[in-house]
């Protein structure tokens, strides 16, 4: 892959496909800015379809695809993807998919094993901008997250916009034959039940799990009233749902992912087209709580869901406003009141709605590439991309938790220097002048040898041979420089390259003496070194004491290291 990044490329991706925030700011983009778009497409379906739509998009895992993502400056998602693969001069946008009434994140209650925490800490330390619809979700994000709340900004939904410009009512039309003018429309949108693991009762009698459920009876109810309910259940849940041992009343209209891609359609294009929302603990509710209208809580698992999955409050129902039912007679009470038009909880949505949304206008897809843009020019704070720094600082204590690092072999036999042909060796540096050594094999039509001594830089290299069958060997230090007999690097990715020319080699060996730049005697070699060059000749002398010093035993800062670091002090001071 080239490492040439096109500044007005955005790649964009989302699950499902071409939904949720990702989709919204793309149609803004599109609209409103001169920037290259290209979909990240998971369904060949899908991919068809955009295509004919003029859309531009590639299936995901294709050569062009990958090439459009290595290139983009702008990698937006519904989630973390690409975040795994995000370069440092590319920006990642998660701009995620709701406000998070359930647990998230760190939680051992939301993963499925600790691998998850692993995975976890590298995507949402490598993503840049999260949004978040208020003050309540940039903290409860950036701490369910471990993130920085810097980089979470309060920009709002960009998913949201869609229900201020779109005519739901007209969208409608394109998915039914109902009279959606008429007619008292309910939109049914409970939340993903078979997700890393089993949350809350599984539904696998109803579709709403109650204990009195009968499809018949609510079929009469909504029939008397007018009324259809639209359900649409998460896309995970998909085809559970169209299985035969769901059976769903006969004015219960089923949306899924299919039937909403066909015309090109998400949720929140329809959204404003219902009169009432029913949902458990999805996080549609509080884009929902914009349109001003009735919500209904359906939550006959409630405890279980609770002791399962768990809420970011010890009582989910002082976030929820409106009523929390558990059966299918109390829902037909409170239905009857809202088709009559008696809403009892207009003001408690007016009294919650700042905990949910700063803004209540269309404009977050424009205050999210705002950000983007602001990004672009000026970077983005975040203490979990400097963590590598707070090992390095003398006076921190994290590098105690760091004792073992990686060393990186590549083999170029034709096609460069590329993960299939490399060898890692975990390895932990040995202290007080032991050597490490390694020994490996070179593999036939080898042009060349690239060693990378670990991940961040950590190690200076004392005393370093590189030998090709035994005899001594040429290389190129690579983001780093030589300091009489110490190797020290000043960029991430430490590289050290060994050309071979024409002849076959069948053993390279590599050993050098650590230098743990973590340490405090390390740390201090190593900023002496970087400034001996402008400090003249005295300086060298005292770094080389330093250095001297650096290899006893003990590695503490003792007094006579102390001294010498003074010493450079004030000949540094002097010119």
């Amino acid at each position: 892959m080239g490492q040439f990044v096109d500044k007005k490329l955005m790649v964009f991706g989302s699950t499902p496909d071409f939904a949720d925030n990702s989709r919204a700011l793309w149609e803004y983009v599109t609209k409103n800015t001169d920037y290259d778009t290209f979909w990240v497409i998971q369904d060949r379906k899908m991919l068809e379809a955009l295509r004919e739509k003029g859309v531009a998009c590639g299936l995901e895992g294709e050569e062009t695809t990958e090439l459009m993502i290595d290139r983009a400056r702008f990698l937006i998602t519904s989630s973390f993807q690409f975040a795994d693969r995000k370069r440092p001069d590319q920006i990642h946008v998660a701009a995620w998919h709701g406000f998070p009434l359930k647990l998230i994140g760190f939680f051992d209650s939301a993963a499925a094993d600790s691998d998850d925490f692993r995975l976890l800490k590298t995507i949402t330390t490598q993503t840049d901008l999260i949004t978040a619809p208020s003050r309540l979700s940039q903290l409860t994000l950036s701490g369910m997250f471990a993130v920085d709340p810097r980089k979470v900004k309060e920009t709002g939904y960009p998913r949201n916009d869609m229900m201020f410009w779109s005519d739901g009512k007209e969208e409608l039309k394109k998915l039914t034959d109902i009279d959606v003018e008429t007619d008292k429309l309910i939109f049914y949108l409970p939340t993903m039940r078979k997700g890393l693991k089993d949350e809350g009762e599984q539904f696998e009698n109803n579709i709403f799990n109650y204990p009195d459920y009968d499809a018949d009876q609510i079929d009469q109810f909504l029939e008397a009233n007018h009324a259809y309910i639209f359900a649409k259940v998460h896309f995970a849940d998909n085809e559970f749902f169209k299985g035969e041992n769901v059976k769903l009343p006969k004015r219960m209209i089923f949306l899924d992912t299919d039937i909403l891609n066909k015309n090109f359609l998400t949720i929140y294009h329809v959204m404003n087209g219902f009169d009432a929302l029913i949902t458990d603990y999805s996080s549609v509710y509080v884009d929902f709580l914009l349109l001003d209208k009735p919500i209904i809580f359906s939550c006959p698992d409630l405890a279980k869901y609770q002791a399962d999955r768990g809420f970011i409050v010890d009582d989910p129902k002082l976030l929820m406003p409106g009523p929390v039912v558990g059966t299918q007679d109390k829902l037909f009470e409170i239905l009857g009141d809202i088709l009559a038009g008696r809403d009892g909880f207009r003001e408690v949505r007016k009294e919650k709605m700042a905990f949910f949304h700063r803004y209540q206008d269309a404009d977050s897809s424009r205050r999210l590439l705002e950000e983007m843009e602001k990004a672009d020019e000026c970077g983005i704070a975040d203490s979990g991309k400097d963590i590598g720094y707070s090992f390095m600082d003398v006076l921190s204590p994290l590098h105690q938790y760091v004792d073992k690092t990686r060393a990186e072999f590549f083999f170029d036999t034709g096609d460069g220097f590329c993960e299939e042909s490399k060898t890692v060796v975990e390895y932990k540096a040995r202290e007080g002048g032991q050597p490490v050594a390694f020994v490996l094999d070179i593999p036939d039509s080898c042009r060349a040898v690239r060693f990378d001594p670990d991940d961040d830089g950590r190690y200076g290299l004392r005393n370093l041979i590189v030998l090709l069958d035994g005899a001594p060997a040429e290389y190129e230090i690579i983001h780093g420089f030589k300091a009489e007999e110490d190797t020290f690097f000043n960029e991430k990715d430490p590289q050290i390259v060994i050309a071979l020319g024409d002849k076959a080699y069948c053993k390279v060996r590599i050993e050098y003496e650590s230098i743990d730049l973590h340490s405090e005697a390390g740390k201090i070699i190593w900023q002496m070194y970087r400034k001996a060059a402008a400090a003249g000749r005295e300086t060298a002398k005292a770094v080389k004491r330093l250095s001297e010093i650096s290899t006893s035993r003990s590695w503490k800062l003792t007094r006579p290291l102390r001294d010498a670091g003074q010493a450079v002090k004030k000949i540094r001071t002097k010119r």
